[in-house]
């Protein structure tokens, strides 16, 4: 076991002193809880709870790497719960330009009030907060964990067009440059950034980030994860069996990381306790055909 002083122990959340929070979700939508898919999070992973409290202690934001469905995304808000911060998340695509993290202009609203004759004169009327305005300067004076999920879908422009705001945690107000918002002292937010690998990001983006990079679930990870989720209705016998399938399943997919992904498994295992269905049946032949082939390259479609 690693021993160092944490900021982040995901042990205090499972003895109940975690504090409360407050979610607010992709694109900014605000929301009294987190998505369900992210309700539960093993930390299992000693490494990813030293990447958490170094970005923290560093002041760093931490970029996470793995397959679709490792764990990148549900992170985040899982940090926020146990630190008992407010969490908020933007998810990245190829259209997001850089001020989408910072602000949003609503042009369209000016041009209604100019034609109706109801302008209003303070300009800041028109600028939606972006999750890093939020995050820098939030009104309940709480810190918080803010994910830019995807960031590896955008231009490759956006990730070094961020290095001035995340390193300096401030950026000038939109409408009066000689005003910034800035994170003050005690408040600076914790930001997790994600990226699949489908595109390479510029070196000096990395050099300012504290990296991690996930791997595929190990058997044992998954059935923690099934027994996390299911509780009273936890079948060791049968989890095991389809976690067995899903590392089976590595070694014949075309690509091993586009293998089946955590909540697939989960999908799966579900499906079959629900409905009695048992590995090596005929039942069983047609539900993971459904569930967890999905079509991958190397993997027999349903006949």
């Amino acid at each position: 076991m690693l021993r160092y002083d944490k900021e982040f122990d995901p042990a205090a959340y499972q003895d109940g002193t975690a504090r409360t929070g407050r979610c607010e979700g992709a694109e900014g939508d605000s929301g009294a809880g987190y998505a369900a898919d992210d309700e539960v999070y093993v930390f299992d992973d000693e490494r990813v709870v030293l990447a958490v409290n170094v970005a923290l202690k560093t002041g760093r934001p931490l970029l996470l790497f793995g397959p679709p469905g490792s764990g990148k995304s549900s992170l985040a808000p899982n940090v926020a719960r146990v630190l008992g911060w407010n969490y908020h998340a933007h998810v990245v695509t190829a259209r997001t330009e850089p001020e989408d993290l910072l602000w949003r202009f609503d042009a369209l609203k000016r041009l209604n009030d100019a034609q109706a004759h109801m302008l209003d004169d303070d300009i800041g009327a028109y600028y939606a907060q972006g999750p890093l305005w939020r995050a820098f300067a939030p009104e309940n004076g709480r810190r918080s964990v803010v994910l830019l999920d995807e960031i590896d879908k955008a231009d490759p422009d956006l990730p070094n067009s961020l290095l001035g705001p995340l390193g300096s945690l401030s950026f000038p107000m939109p409408w009066d440059d000689r005003e910034s918002v800035s994170a003050a002292p005690g408040q600076e937010p914790f930001v997790v950034i994600t990226s699949n690998d489908e595109r390479e990001l510029p070196r000096p983006f990395l050099r300012r980030c504290v990296v991690f990079e996930f791997g595929p679930p190990s058997r044992s990870h998954l059935l923690r994860v099934a027994a996390s989720h299911l509780g009273e209705d936890y079948d060791e016998q049968l989890t095991g069996q389809v976690a067995d399938y899903i590392l089976s399943l590595r070694d014949v997919v075309t690509d091993p990381a586009a293998g089946p992904s955590t909540a697939e498994f989960l999908d799966a295992l579900k499906a079959c306790h629900q409905l009695g269905v048992t590995p090596g049946t005929e039942e069983w032949d047609m539900l993971r055909t459904i569930t967890l082939h999905k079509r991958r390259e190397g993997l027999e479609p349903l006949a």
